[in-house]
């Protein structure tokens, strides 16, 4: 049976004193809350004037000032590092890039597996300088910007009142430049590639698709009587979904030189055009690159990213002077041509000097000396 008595008369009564078993107990109430604590104490009269005349107006004091309760919240508040990375997770699982969420996450558990309120702004400033040894700063902002997010969670959770990876400066990232293949170079690789990789390539070079955009292909996509191909989705980390943009949603014009790779590659093929060894969608793109690399040793040439194909394709269009900027734009899949200009005009910097230099740009052709006479007798 357990006995209740009121610690003091002389004051509001916050603590009670009980016995369970041999043993005394205190009862109180904090943020709402009746909780209760074991003294360790067995019932005896001293013990029980030590908890009235020590222990408990300590206590009280306590609750009263609001320390105990901020006390009891940042115990029972999860602090890890991992706790919030997993929420930050959880938010973004709607994502198409969550994947490569999870892969950034993993790597910053992985560095920072303690308290979140423990780790120090020096302590991620020492690692970013480490890892920039190795990895380029445009790669090391991806991270800095998910670390920074995790940390703005536990802000919301009031777990901390500061993000240490805000403001992290950085070296400038130096973008790479892109280097296409000239036409020379791609005939080389045309006639050292062979079977469903050549097909590969050949869609790459005449389309300008992206990669995760071709493994994604189906038979159904490509319609030779319209010789269109049909942009609508992408494949990345073992899943398809929309493409980049919404501007990639798009479709592609069927070249005459690229008909034959593409009735070769469908007549091989059951619904992806291009598949592993089991039948099933490549995974991602990465998975093209051992070919990639294989040939571009193969053959001599200047390695380049796999990507690089695009970037061809856009610069051989550019080059060719059979299409505008903007209708080029829509066959990649950009919003407009301002991007293609800012890329690429590099390439095409020489060509303006090819123009016929018989042009008069003022010379009045017919149609226009006509309407010019017929605006001048109104005059008149």
């Amino acid at each position: 049976m357990n006995h209740r008595f009121e610690a003091g008369t002389e004051r509001k009564h916050v603590v009670s004193i009980f016995k369970r078993g041999s043993k005394l107990y205190l009862q109180y109430k904090v943020a709402g809350k009746r909780r209760q604590k074991s003294t360790g104490l067995d019932d005896t009269p001293a013990n029980r004037r030590i908890l009235k005349t020590q222990v408990i107006p300590k206590l009280e004091a306590k609750i009263v000032s609001g320390e105990l309760e901020a006390e009891i919240k940042a115990k029972e508040t999860p602090k890890a590092f991992r706790y919030y990375a997993e929420k930050y997770l959880f938010l973004k699982e709607s994502l198409k890039t969550y994947d490569e969420l999870s892969q950034q996450v993993d790597k910053l558990i992985a560095v920072f597996d303690k308290d979140i309120d423990k780790i120090k702004r020096g302590e991620i400033k020492e690692w970013v300088a480490l890892e920039l040894r190795r990895i380029k700063p445009k790669t090391m902002r991806k991270y800095i910007n998910v670390l920074a997010a995790i940390f703005d969670v536990a802000i919301e959770y009031e777990v901390i009142k500061d993000n240490p990876a805000k403001n992290i400066k950085l070296p400038t990232h130096i973008a790479k430049q892109k280097e296409p293949l000239s036409p020379r170079e791609v005939a080389i690789l045309f006639d050292a590639a062979d079977g469903w990789f050549r097909n590969y390539l050949a869609i790459a070079f005449y389309t300008g698709m992206r990669p995760g955009e071709i493994i994604a292909l189906t038979k159904d996509d490509v319609n030779l009587q319209r010789r269109i191909i049909n942009v609508s989705k992408a494949r990345r980390y073992g899943k398809t979904s929309t493409p980049k943009t919404l501007y990639s949603i798009r479709e592609v014009p069927i070249f005459d030189v690229l008909v034959p790779y593409l009735e070769e590659q469908l007549s091989q093929c059951d619904h992806h055009l291009f598949t592993n060894s089991q039948g099933n969608p490549l995974w991602d793109a990465k998975k093209l690159h051992p070919y990639w690399s294989d040939l571009l040793e193969r053959t001599g040439l200047m390695y380049r990213e796999l990507y690089s194909t695009r970037h061809t394709f856009i610069t051989a269009m550019l080059k060719s002077g059979q299409i505008s900027v903007m209708e080029l734009a829509q066959i990649v899949g950009h919003k407009n041509s301002t991007e293609i200009m800012q890329n690429y005009a590099r390439f095409i910097s020489g060509e303006h000097l090819k123009i016929s230099k018989k042009l008069d740009p003022f010379a009045c052709n017919s149609a226009d000396t006509d309407a010019g006479a017929t605006i001048a007798s109104k005059k008149v």
